[in-house]
């Protein structure tokens, strides 16, 4: 979010430029164009927002004129806090406010000499010093000084102090005096800003009140966008917040998608993955987690591994492997448990990269802590016909244990072992297996035809 200090520095240099090209000897005029009554802005529908622009009707004012003497004096300070191009050409000196209090100092000792109109453009500038000199309380307290010349000083005077004021307070976070003001500043206009409804917006969500905030906040992002224009990242940013406070993700994802497209960044892709979750649109939940992943924004080992599942439950087991490999093999982001070593694997397994998933089952099987996994890679050594080296990951489950299903350890054993050609050996897994009523059929089958090549292979040697 846009912070107030910014506001304010925009809104000051602006007032500030206005008047000190306004100063000559006969009148001072001080002056923000961008607030003044009358002043053309976008109209105001009062069923999008709870502000209202009041644009009340005041009275002519006669202003007191202004000495020479005076209006020389501001001129010399006007140049001391903005200093002009030299007249050859080259680079304007710097800006010195302290300079310029002293100045004004001066002028002040002539004070109780000085109509209110003078009295105001005096508080207007020691207001410019004090903020050149980031003293911005005492910058906001001149500003009101200001304002109590009125009726002595334009309307567009007061129109623009007023906003000035508002947004100082808001500056110093207080932000029910800046919400006044900035209601205050609304008697002044016809119609108002996306701007200024955003600062509305901000003001109210300050103070906790969300359906005044989220009115404001529409109102700039509808007004922006019926321009043909792109609202502030920060305008997007408050409006998304707000709609997810309500939980109301439909709408909230709406934004997001605004936030992704105008302004890409990995972390709004992420939130936009976990709102595709919330809403079970699981095909572009797992597009967005993607994209934020080669944007260099998914990077923790959880968001990692959650990926990889993502890519295993749309079958894409490729992608999961790759995500993995890279964590764990390159980047070293990925801690290589057993468990994630499994995961790996499997993806592997699951892509028909066999070779690879052999490799990384070898490291999950050293490092887990039963021989569940030295079984899983028995079986793998024996798709790949290497039935010695699945004899011996078969035993070594045996020996860690802890096993989920012991019985079928027993038969990866005794397959290796009949392809090997080791009957006795394999009937005598089979067997041990079979003393599980869970695999005993099955069991009783392979020992019945280990025992039948067994005799066929005696005989062929008697022949």
């Amino acid at each position: 979010m846009k912070s107030f200090t910014s506001i304010v520095s925009t809104a000051l240099n602006r007032t500030l430029l206005a008047s000190v090209l306004a100063i000559t000897p006969g009148v001072v005029t001080l002056v923000a164009t961008s607030v003044a009554p009358g002043q053309t802005l976008i109209k105001f529908d009062a069923a999008e927002a709870q502000v209202k622009a009041k644009n009340k009707t005041f009275e002519p004012r006669r202003l007191p004129g202004v000495s020479q003497d005076f209006a020389k004096g501001l001129t010399e300070v006007g140049n001391l806090l903005q200093p002009p191009e030299p007249e050859g050409g080259g680079k304007a000196a710097d800006p010195n406010p302290r300079r310029a209090l002293e100045v004004l100092n001066g002028l002040a000792r002539n004070k109780d000499k000085l109509n209110p109109y003078e009295l105001a453009q005096l508080y207007q500038f020691y207001a410019y010093a004090y903020y050149g000199m980031e003293d911005f309380k005492k910058a906001r307290e001149n500003f009101e000084l200001v304002l109590r010349q009125a009726p002595n000083i334009p309307v567009s005077l007061e129109a623009s102090t007023t906003l000035t004021i508002a947004q100082l307070y808001g500056n110093e976070e207080n932000y029910r005096k800046s919400l006044d003001m900035m209601l205050k500043w609304t008697d002044y206009v016809s119609e108002i800003k996306p701007e200024q409804y955003y600062l509305f917006g901000t003001l109210y969500y300050q103070l906790e009140d969300s359906q005044n905030a989220m009115l404001n906040i529409n109102e700039a992002v509808r007004i922006t966008e019926a321009e043909g224009k792109v609202p502030a990242e920060s305008w997007y940013s408050l409006q998304r917040g707000l709609y997810f406070e309500r939980e109301d993700y439909k709408n909230g994802v709406v934004v997001l998608e605004k936030l992704v497209r105008h302004y890409p960044k990995a972390s709004y892709w992420r939130q936009l993955a976990q709102v595709y979750g919330i809403l079970e649109r699981d095909k572009q939940k797992l597009a967005a987690l993607e994209t934020a992943y080669l944007m260099g924004g998914v990077t923790s080992e959880k968001d990692l591994i959650i990926l990889a599942s993502y890519f295993l439950e749309a079958e894409v087991p490729y992608k999961a492997a790759k995500v993995l490999d890279k964590g764990i093999n390159k980047d070293k982001s990925i801690e290589p448990t057993a468990k994630n070593l499994e995961l790996l694997a499997n993806s592997w397994r699951a892509a028909a990269e066999y070779n690879k998933s052999l490799v990384e089952m070898e490291k999950a099987a050293r490092k887990s802590d039963d021989g569940n996994l030295l079984h899983t890679l028995a079986t793998l050594y024996s798709l790949n016909d290497r039935y010695e080296d699945a004899i011996e990951a078969g035993n070594a489950a045996l020996k860690k244990g802890k096993l989920k299903r012991r019985d079928q350890a027993l038969l990866a054993i005794g397959n290796a072992e009949l392809s090997l050609g080791k009957f006795d050996a394999a009937i005598k897994s089979f067997k041990e297996a079979a003393k599980d009523e869970r695999s005993a059929n099955l069991a009783k089958q392979y020992i019945t035809f280990a025992e039948r090549e067994k005799a066929r292979v005696e005989s062929l040697k008697q022949s």
